[in-house]
């Protein structure tokens, strides 16, 4: 009677709440490399497949344009898009990344990570096929406008799907394979640009004998080029609303230790069964709670230099490589033609 309620009080105390959080993420942090873990990066990654395909793709659909919409011009500006036009429409998916990332970066720490996964594909997919059937309106805006805002919302979707899914690899993985798996996922940007060069071969290819006959079939290539960057976006896109939520955001942001357990056996198969586990599930899950990090510990993290400069070392080393990326990536067909290589 009574000493049994006195241990199951000590059992269902906070010290074992805290307990059990640490057991459910040794478990995921020890767990066997699985087959979760491969559909993990492998839905991630084609996200990052697909962001690298629709951001590299107007480098030469850019370079295309110009044979279609200043065919007519005179001297050099014959069949090429203007150095002005030709920035903003590139820079403009870079620019929306910038909001995206901040947007959904914060909506996924509110909402959640499984909430908010598969929306900005969404946006993605959408805004792809709207760029790709941009054309000029009556009234004044130019196909070249028209393309900048699809591409814009399109840097949105791109820009939220960069932290998400990098969180939620890295939420899913083990202590051991976390690295391999966060670089498989970055390593499919690389991918992403090769396979937009190749799609471009292909599709020039195969309308040659058209663009021989009539230069303005080009308008169909561009527009081709840039609409197959959906194709691996709806592939991903089931998957992404069916994901489970991390277990990790279940306990630090939830608090919630009663789902976390069930979300522990949805990711890797199994669930502790102990008694202290068990206690714990059959309280309401209003009282399984743990600390929730605050801004003060932040600040007093970062405010070492030891943890400080790991942060601010990783932040400007990955600035500097995004500015090479993507400003050599962008701007390819102008680089090969500057150095003699354009045939």
């Amino acid at each position: 009677g009574n000493a049994h309620d006195v241990t199951y009080t000590k059992e269902v105390s906070s010290d074992n709440v805290l307990a059990v959080r640490q057991r459910a993420l040794a478990e995921i942090d020890n767990a066997k490399f699985g087959w979760f873990h491969v559909k993990a990066c492998l839905v991630a990654g084609v996200g990052f497949f697909t962001d690298s395909y629709d951001i590299f793709a107007i480098n030469l659909c850019s370079l295309i344009m110009g044979y279609v919409y200043y065919a007519n011009e005179k001297g050099d500006a014959k069949n090429t898009t203007p150095t002005n036009i030709d920035m903003w429409i590139k820079g403009a998916t870079q620019l929306g990344c910038i909001f995206g990332q901040f947007i959904f970066g914060y909506l996924s720490d509110r909402l959640g990570r499984k909430r908010i996964y598969g929306v900005e594909l969404i946006i993605i997919i959408v805004c792809t096929l709207g760029g790709s059937f941009a054309g000029n309106t009556a009234r004044g805006l130019s196909v070249y406008w028209i393309l900048f805002i699809w591409r814009f919302v399109l840097g949105i979707g791109i820009g939220g799907d960069y932290p998400v899914s990098a969180i939620i690899t890295s939420e899913f993985a083990t202590t051991k394979n976390r690295g391999a798996m966060i670089a498989a996922v970055f390593a499919m940007q690389g991918f992403g640009i090769v396979a937009a060069a190749i799609v471009a071969i292909i599709v020039l290819a195969a309308f040659k004998g058209a663009v021989d006959g009539d230069q303005q079939t080009l308008d169909y290539v561009w527009r081709i080029i840039m609409g197959l960057g959906v194709v691996p976006g709806i592939v991903a896109l089931y998957f992404r609303l069916t994901i489970p939520e991390t277990p990790r955001y279940t306990l630090d942001i939830e608090q919630n230790v009663h789902q976390a357990a069930r979300d522990v056996k949805a990711t890797i198969g199994k669930a502790s069964n102990d008694d202290t586990e068990s206690a714990l599930l059959q309280r309401p899950a209003a009282e399984n709670k743990v600390q929730k990090p605050t801004w003060t510990e932040f600040y007093h993290h970062f405010k070492k230099w030891k943890n400080f400069r790991v942060l601010m070392g990783t932040s400007v080393t990955w600035f500097a490589l995004d500015v090479a990326f993507y400003g050599v990536n962008l701007n390819s067909s102008i680089i090969l033609q500057a150095i003699g290589f354009s045939g």
